[in-house]
């Protein structure tokens, strides 16, 4: 025996379970470097492929399942006609075996092998006896099985890479894919300045032999979805065999008969052979046209370059979620439906699937919804070819003479505007001033122009690119039009919903994916009235388990449908919703229940959603911030948080005007460095470059962080001062603060240096006398509040300190204007009691997922401010506890935060098996202890229950955001 494990040393012990399942050995492989063999089993006869590999890594599974596909040939005497095989891919770990029979036994029948069948196509990750009972069954059964679109997507993603390694001459490609790309600008003007020019040529390059791989695979994909309808286009040529000559005359081949835009780009002189070969046996092997409505705008999205994906803000759509969008939408099969920011077309795809589903005529539909029903735009010359090409492959067979997608900013599509042609014209825009519809050319599948009226529509859906104002967009896109309608402050997507409004018929249905902040703030709040006060508000949809609808979103998204019209039934009711299940895990069948439970139910607490509902007078009350409707993972939760906020919005006041102000923010950049000394303890000086040594009354000792220079300062030259909350334990902060300058010190210019405090940032001559004198002035106070939080860190305990001396605080605090001392302890109290947590945790911003920025509207948005009877009572709890040292806010909440947190997300992401779960949640005593203190001062009603289960649903916000990640 080797003394490494190889695929034939685990063939004796694969046949004998073979045989227990009731399978026979006919035939073991011939040729040493072909470790398959062939058995008889369920009255047919399989190919078996056996590997050990990273299962992980998809190209390794897609070189093996091609070659599965190639060697039923060789076996086709054998197999006697059947096409039937299985791929049996080990992990790597079992190379470093030992060599022995009974070790080689074991690791067979309990290592978890992954499991693909070819024919049907199937998938299973389990050990083999457990893998083939699967198979069996759900032959025996006739259960429907396929691959997920996860692992096909993987597989062809795995091909592209491979095609964009493998594409030369990609500088001849350029002047035809350039034009296809549109106006590079677009891709990197925003971000990347004139001195980037060699980023910019290496970026471009990436792109361009991303578009040709891509390219090539769409359309190797749409004859793929061709010859499940036609299955004669290939009469006489095996998939496995076609050549660049072949595929050539196939292209042409499907050009004459359907859509020439398609195969309009010619990128085949620039892929090499064996990878023309691979891509086809690869399509061919997959089973493709039960997701052709999902996989080819999911490739798009998957194979985005990063960096392109970051500069667009092009975090597109999530088929399932663009499914459920349309099944909240569209009710009538002849809907006219409009996306005025298609990119990729997955949402045009799923209307053109739910009028599929909703279509009761004898006659086939495809004509009339791609010709009549669907409009699209994309300021993307290669967002409407592949918009084109997936509305078309719908029904690849039924010739259509064109689609209703055109090219240009979806902004200028405004009745009597005219638009510019974009950088390659595949249309113009006709605009007539005497028509209210907005005249366009695209190209007829045979290349020539024809016109478009764009009418108002039924239906307009959209997932609008999310870029900020700031990120320069104005050089390339108009935003005047709408900026009486939405503001100069809100992000593109702002507009974007302005522009549905002029395309909506009275009555009709809006539907977006949009970002969170659209329900809080400032900066939306014009385009809030839209929606809520203009428009009349159906749903607002939330996942827990992903931070958006979107993939790959760094920020959290929203479902929004909203109806156009003047009505105002006066029972309406608003419905805010969170599907609890990762989206990524949603079957077609549970987004159809999703969206029944919605359009039915006014209140649910399930494992599969929540739903409350409320009357437009409420949704208005909370109108600045309506997280309180959908804030957390669960509204079960959320309700338990609400009853808390009720309860302090019967007991205390709204705080007095100008009672917040902002701390002092270093500028210019970096003068954080020499400006503060910061006192040690648990995470306070991590970001910090002086740190407190040693202090007598006169003198402070310091160190940078290696430890290796020490300095000396007279304290004269500075102030008491807090940096940062981190490590902050206790409420009464007197004696634990940092230092801040105020005035040049001895040795600054040699701190400054080795802070590395370039000359270019030197300060100005009136920085101490004036900004500096200004900042202290304003940043000066005895209590302050913690500006951005993060619940999740070991070292964040408390909202809120007072200290008996006058402190300095940074921007990291609000500072608090109060001069009483009594109302100073009180204050403390109640921003770090459950009362305060609550109000955070119901309302907070959750864009990025991660931090809680506390603003200062936040904090007025609060009712916590006391009268004088609990001024009183309140000082005097004050004093019991402002010393009492309060752990991590996690652990003061639940002493197992950290064993629950870990339990949840092994078993929700099915990563092992489940560990012990912890014991029930547990707050620490400390902290109970003084929220029923403060409840009993006041006269709340609250029970120790309703505490325990604010702290429950805490708890769990905290987990599953902290888990969330981009996917």
């Amino acid at each position: 025996m080797s003394a490494q494990i190889t695929e034939r040393s685990l063939y004796p012990a694969i046949h004998r379970v073979f045989t227990e399942a009731g399978a026979r050995v006919v035939e073991e492989p011939k040729r040493d470097t072909v470790p398959d063999f062939v058995v008889s089993w369920l009255g047919e006869y399989w190919l078996v492929s056996v590997k050990i590999g990273d299962v992980d890594k998809p190209r390794f599974i897609k070189n093996a399942f091609i070659q599965l596909f190639n060697e039923l040939r060789d076996f086709h005497d054998v197999l006697k006609g059947s096409h039937r095989a299985i791929l049996l891919l080990y992990p790597e770990r079992v190379k470093r075996v030992r060599p022995e029979e009974a070790e080689i036994e074991r690791v067979v029948r309990e290592v978890e092998v992954y499991t693909i069948v070819l024919r049907p196509q199937m998938e299973v990750r389990a050990p083999l006896p457990i893998a083939l009972r699967k198979v069996e069954e759900a032959l025996r059964k006739k259960i429907p099985s396929s691959l997920s679109l996860k692992t096909v997507t993987s597989l062809l993603r795995a091909q592209v890479e491979e095609l964009m390694e493998g594409v030369i001459k990609v500088s001849k490609l350029s002047a035809e894919l350039v034009g296809v790309i549109g106006n590079p600008e677009l891709f990197f003007g925003i971000s990347l300045t004139e001195k980037d020019q060699r980023k910019r040529a290496e970026v471009l390059r990436n792109v361009l032999s991303f578009l040709g791989a891509y390219i090539f695979l769409s359309q190797a994909l749409f004859l793929r979805l061709y010859y499940e309808k036609a299955p004669t286009i290939l009469e006489n040529i095996d998939p496995r065999d076609i050549s660049k000559d072949v595929a050539k005359k196939l292209f042409d081949r499907v050009k004459e008969v359907n859509y020439r835009p398609i195969f309009d780009v010619d990128v085949l002189d620039y892929v090499p052979e064996k990878l023309i070969r691979d891509t086809f046996r690869l399509l061919f092997a997959l089973h493709v046209d039960n997701i052709r409505y999902e996989l080819p705008g999911r490739l798009f999205h998957e194979l985005m370059p990063k960096n392109v994906r970051k500069l667009l803000a092009a975090f597109y759509t999530r088929p399932i979620a663009a499914y459920l969008l349309a099944q909240l939408t569209i009710e009538d099969p002849n809907a006219t439906v409009f996306d005025p920011a298609c990119g990729s077309g997955t949402i045009l795809t799923m209307a053109y699937r739910r009028k599929l589903e909703l279509w009761k005529g004898r006659e086939n539909p495809h004509r009339k919804f791609c010709e009549e029903h669907i409009f699209g735009c994309d300021i993307m010359p290669f967002a409407v070819h592949l918009t084109n090409a997936n509305l078309v492959a719908m029904d690849p067979l039924t010739t259509i003479d064109y689609t209703q997608v055109v090219l240009g900013d979806s902004l200028q599509l405004v009745p009597e505007t005219a638009v510019k042609p974009g950088f390659r014209t595949l249309m113009d825009y006709v605009a007539k001033r005497e028509n209210t519809e907005v005249k366009a050319n695209a190209y007829s599948r045979t290349g020539e122009p024809v016109e478009v009226l764009l009418k108002p529509v039924d239906v307009v859906l959209m997932n609008p690119p999310f870029t900020k104002v700031e990120r320069g967009i104005r050089k390339y896109i108009n935003l005047e039009k709408f900026e009486s309608v939405v503001g100069k402050e809100v992000g593109l997507w702002g507009h974007f919903i302005a522009l549905a409004d002029a395309f909506l018929k009275e009555e009709g249905v809006f539907g977006a994916v949009l970002p969170i902040n659209l329900i809080r703030g400032r900066e939306s709040r014009k385009v809030r009235e839209l929606v809520f006060k203009m428009w009349l508000p159906l749903y607002v949809i939330k996942p827990s388990r992903n931070y958006g609808f979107s993939e790959y979103a760094e920020y959290r998204d929203i479902l929004v449908i909203a109806r156009k019209t003047r009505r105002r039934p006066e029972n309406h009711k608003v419905k805010f919703c969170i599907i609890k299940k990762d989206l990524n895990e949603l079957t077609d069948e549970e987004v159809k229940r999703i969206a029944e439970l919605i359009k039915s139910s006014d209140k649910l607490r399930s494992d599969l959603l929540d739903i409350d509902s409320y009357p437009l007078k409420e949704v208005y009350r909370r109108f600045d911030n309506m997280m309180y409707f959908i804030s957390g993972p669960s509204l079960s939760g959320l309700e338990a948080l609400r009853k808390v906020v009720e309860e302090a919005e019967r007991l205390f006041n709204s705080f007095p005007e100008n009672y917040f102000k902002e701390g002092y923010g270093p500028r210019p950049e970096n003068t954080s460095s020499f400006m503060f000394i910061t006192r040690r303890g648990e995470g306070r000086t991590e970001e910090a470059f002086l740190r407190l040594v040693s202090e007598t009354p006169e003198v402070i000792t310091a160190t940078t962080p290696a430890g290796v220079q020490r300095f000396t300062f007279s304290k004269r030259h500075f102030l008491p001062a807090l940096r940062t909350p981190v490590g902050l334990k206790s409420m009464d902060v007197t004696g634990l603060h940092d230092y801040v300058a105020r005035e040049p010190y001895e040795g600054i210019e040699k701190v400054m240096s080795l802070a590395g405090f370039r000359r270019t940032e030197k300060i100005g001559k009136d920085y101490w006398e004036g900004y500096i004198k200004n900042e202290f002035e304003r940043a000066s106070t005895y209590l302050a509040v913690v500006r951005r939080v993060n619940p999740y860190s070991p070292a964040q305990s408390l909202l809120a300190f007072n200290s008996q001396q006058q402190l300095i605080v940074s921007a990291l605090f609000n500072v608090i204007d109060e001069k009483d001392e009594n109302v100073r302890k009180a204050v403390t109290v109640l921003l770090n009691s459950i009362f305060s947590l609550a109000y955070v945790f119901a309302g907070k911003e959750e864009t990025t997922g991660r931090y809680i920025d506390i603003r200062q509207h936040d904090l007025y948005g609060m009712k916590l401010f006391p009268d004088k009877e609990q001024v009183k009572e309140l000082a005097k709890v004050y004093e019991k506890y402002k010393d009492g040292v309060f752990p991590s806010l996690r652990e003061q909440l639940d002493t197992h935060f950290d064993s629950r947190y870990k339990v949840f997300w092994t078993k929700e992401r099915r990563k092992q098996e489940p560990l012990i779960p912890p014991p029930q949640m547990k707050p620490h005593p400390l902290r109970l202890e003084f929220d029923l203190e403060i409840i009993k001062s006041v006269g709340s009603n609250l029970t120790k229950e309703d505490v325990l289960r604010a702290y429950e649903a805490i708890v769990w916000d905290m987990i599953i955001t902290r888990g969330l990640r981009k996917d």
